[in-house]
């Protein structure tokens, strides 16, 4: 029983990391360029400091897409 809540732990910690494979190198460079068209991305930072937010946007110049958004939470 114990072994099966283990697994499932480790199952959920891993899906958020699932894009994260391979060397730290690739990892990185698929964080950083565009996905349709390998262009280096336009990253912008909003902070709200009253809720201790962040909010990430990466934009892809040349193909003028906004490619992902994501919530930071400040420590």
């Amino acid at each position: 029983m114990d072994d099966r809540n283990d697994l499932n732990a480790a199952n959920e910690t891993d899906a958020g990391t699932t894009a994260f494979f391979g060397t730290a190198k690739e990892a990185v460079a698929r964080y950083t360029h565009c996905v349709l068209c390998g262009a280096n991305l336009h990253f912008s930072h909003q902070t709200d400091f009253s809720r201790n937010l962040t909010q990430e946007t990466a934009k892809c110049p040349e193909c003028g897409i906004r490619v992902r958004s994501a919530l930071h939470r400040l420590q």
